[in-house]
């Protein structure tokens, strides 16, 4: 016997689908929607997965032939097993049409056991499957061998800089215009670091969003996942991770700091990282132990985010700015670390692609000469170090080209740094 709920759930999300003006998403272009594996989108909560999905529906144009379900819905708290997944599909095959094509599966990780019903349909290959959700897992070798690797994955980070400015209804055309519109895009910057890039806060300007989203990933991401009791320590230590975003982490810096145990304080920032609250950059080494033992660097996954929740974060622009740089880097796919030179110098990102390595610095203003040197300094030692010809040390505004020691660096304004990297 058919569920009615069911049809009701089916009914509402069906038409949720239907919702009209989203703004285009760069991502989208990316995504194979015609391979016949398994694509899965993940990323931290609000970031607009909901939203891909439904431009991936309406651009498909399936004329009914999907099933689009967030399993957020209050009804799965209770029905979360996986047998709900089959009659989800029956249902909407008895009342809505026989011929189902596509499954849109939102938040899925609320489902026990899904993958293995997930697993069942995409080999069954009557079905397109789309998945995604909120937690790291979903793109773990874990899960890779669970769907014996019959899946593609995407990151979908907070708005980039130049989905921004769509956001905000501002275009920019080209080279042309990223130097003609220099004051108003570095105004833009300006905002764009301070409020980040969740969609609903860009579009509604309304920065108390970002505590929710942040309680939202601490209850429902972390402590009803996990079942923890206590969320104090968790709480504090996602304020404290927030606040030190593009620093090196220890994991006994924090055990000490909270006076829990290792095992503990290593887990806890385990759950932060599944939960896309941030993000771990290792330290470049020839050698696996060696960077397996260095410490990592902590990224936060949007710079509203760590400047809402954190303490003090703002007052620390050239962190503010780094974390901008890692997350573009991140959002590109780039293999990314950062670097220490043998004299014990760091430089904040090395990009590997390939045979070729780049090396990139970054610094808030090198007005003062003490500082330029300093900065340049350690990336050139870096550059020596790699055998590297060219270097590039991003700022927020200063745009110059030096040749020092027959190797070329480029000072760069992240803004126009960013934008070039989408822009034509």
């Amino acid at each position: 016997m058919i569920d009615s709920a069911l049809l009701k759930i089916i009914d509402f999300w069906q038409r949720v689908v239907e919702e009209k003006g989203l703004h285009h998403r760069q991502l989208v272009e990316k995504i194979d929607t015609e391979t016949k594996e398994i694509v899965d989108i993940v990323g931290p909560r609000r970031s607009g997965k909901s939203s891909i999905m439904k431009i991936i529906i309406q651009k498909l144009k399936t004329k009914g032939g999907f099933l689009y379900i967030n399993f957020e819905d209050p009804y799965f708290i209770d029905h979360n097993t996986l047998q709900v997944i089959d009659e989800l599909i029956e249902t909407y095959k008895e009342y809505y049409q026989a011929r189902l094509s596509y499954l849109f599966f939102d938040e899925v990780q609320n489902i026990a056991s899904w993958e293995k019903a997930v697993r069942k349909l995409r080999d069954n290959g009557q079905y397109k499957i789309f998945i995604c959700g909120s937690s790291s897992k979903l793109l773990s070798s874990e899960l890779a061998s669970l769907l014996s690797g019959r899946h593609l994955s995407y990151l979908l980070l907070p708005l980039s800089f130049v989905e921004y400015l769509t956001f905000r209804g501002v275009t920019v055309d080209g080279r042309k215009d990223i130097i003609l519109k220099e004051k108003a895009l570095l105004k833009h910057f300006s905002e764009y670091l301070e409020w980040g890039g969740f969609p609903a806060v860009v579009l509604g300007r309304n920065q108390e969003l970002l505590k929710q989203y942040y309680l939202d990933i601490i209850q429902r991401d972390i402590v009803k996942r996990y079942e923890i009791r206590e969320k104090t320590v968790l709480e504090k230590m996602g304020v404290y991770l927030l606040t030190n975003s593009a620093k090196t982490m220890s994991v006994s810096a924090i055990k000490n700091l909270y006076g829990i145990s290792h095992e503990l304080a290593s887990t806890y920032l385990e759950y932060f990282k599944d939960a896309f609250l941030v993000f771990e950059l290792p330290q470049f080494s020839y050698s696996i132990k060696t960077q397996q033992k260095a410490l990592k660097k902590i990224y936060a996954a949007d710079t509203g985010l760590a400047n809402t929740i954190s303490f003090r974060f703002s007052q620390d622009k050239g962190r503010i700015l780094e974390t901008a740089v890692f997350l573009s880097l991140k959002q590109q796919g780039k293999e990314i670390y950062y670097y220490k030179t043998k004299s014990g110098r760091e430089v904040d990102f090395l990009i590997k692609d390939n045979e070729k390595t780049q090396l990139i610095q970054v610094a808030w203003d090198i007005e003062d000469e003490k500082t330029k040197q300093r900065e340049i300094g350690r990336l050139v030692e870096a550059m020596e170090e790699q055998k590297v010809s060219q270097g590039l040390l991003l700022t927020f505004s200063t745009n110059e080209s030096i040749l020092i020691k027959n190797r070329q660096i480029q000072i760069r304004p992240v803004y126009q740094w960013l934008l070039e990297q989408t822009v034509a």
